[in-house]
């Protein structure tokens, strides 16, 4: 009989101290030796366990700080250790194991956080980082996910959104449910819709397509890869566009560029302005320079140095008797 009295006994001494202590705010009922030991209260400099209702004005916390309530203002509060809230978490910096059951709101954060709705750090945050909604911060490291999405001015490591990564400079792998944008991107990018940014590098997937004034690695895009300047591979399900265009595209209908340095394959048009190397398509149309080989069943090109194999060739720096020919044209 004694022991199960001990219990609930022991649970509404604890409960009860920690509602005295949360409507003083300013004080704390503290058992410990040289401020190590058990804290319930509002303490301001604790090591080791501290149990609060609403976390106001504190210095310095290490070990395991459990809050029930909507924190107040901590603007110079670093907690270090294990931060449990049931409602929120709010310091300067949480370093450790991090945990609420609806934010957490610091401005540095590092080591592990959870969050059943969101996270975010002003200055950064290094880790791992899952919120249910989202997660953002000047500069994310490690491992961010969002249920809706990821947000952050710089972005290194992995990230993943259910509809979306978005950041200025992202370093790393991402996944974008419906896409992702950022004005610089360096790493691996998978866009359910599509990836779009200033400058992109590296390998980016995007189920509708890619986009970008500067891209340079590969590219693979379900509709269409276009870009002012591409270097590297290009494969649209539909075509592939730049203006200047060096390396190697294949587009299902058509691929297009003002400057071509590589090669192209499609399906029925491949059209440049000039072009180096050769152009693969059912209509091959180069309007100035082609110095390389064309291969279609119409190939037309205004000069060129080079070779051109198809049912009609047209080549309109040639004699007037050579500027038609059937099956095979060249100028060298």
């Amino acid at each position: 009989m004694r022991s199960r009295f001990r219990l609930p006994a022991l649970a509404m001494l604890v409960t009860g101290a920690i509602v005295l202590a949360s409507q003083a705010l300013a004080g704390s009922l503290d058992l410990a030796y040289k401020n190590v030991g058990l804290s319930i209260g509002n303490s301001k400099r604790f090591t080791g366990l501290r149990i609060n209702a609403v976390d106001r004005g504190i210095e310095r916390i290490d070990g395991v700080n459990l809050t029930l309530g909507r924190p107040g203002k901590n603007p110079h509060g670093i907690v270090n250790g294990v931060s449990l809230a049931v409602v929120g978490a709010d310091a300067a910096a949480l370093n450790g194991i991090n945990a609420a059951l609806i934010w957490i709101s610091a401005n540095r954060l590092w080591g592990l956080n959870l969050s059943l709705i969101g996270l975010g750090a002003d200055e950064g945050i290094t880790g791992i980082a899952i919120g249910g909604i989202g997660v953002g911060g000047d500069k994310v490291t490690g491992l961010a996910i969002g249920g809706v999405g990821v947000g952050a001015d710089e972005l290194t490591g992995v990230g993943a959104g259910l509809v979306g990564i978005g950041g200025e400079k992202i370093d790393g792998l991402v996944i974008g449910g419906i896409g992702v944008g950022a004005e610089v991107m360096r790493g691996v990018g998978i866009g359910g819709i599509g990836i779009g940014g200033e400058s992109l590098g590296g390998i980016v997937v995007g189920v509708l397509g890619v986009g970008a004034e500067n891209f340079k690695g590969f590219g693979l895009g379900g509709l269409g890869v276009g870009a002012e300047t591409l270097k590297g591979v290009a494969v649209g399900g539909l075509g592939c566009g730049a203006e200047d265009f060096t390396g190697f595209g294949m587009g299902g209908l058509g691929i297009g560029a003002e400057r071509l340095r590589g090669g192209v394959v499609a399906v029925l048009y491949a059209g440049c302005h000039d072009a180096r190397w050769f152009t693969a398509a059912a209509y091959n149309r180069v309007e100035s320079n082609m110095v390389g080989l064309q291969i279609g069943l119409l190939n037309i090109t205004g000069v060129l140095n080079g070779v051109q194999i198809g049912v009609l060739n047209y080549v309109g720096n040639n004699p007037a008797w050579a500027r038609i020919l059937p099956v095979i044209n060249m100028h060298l």
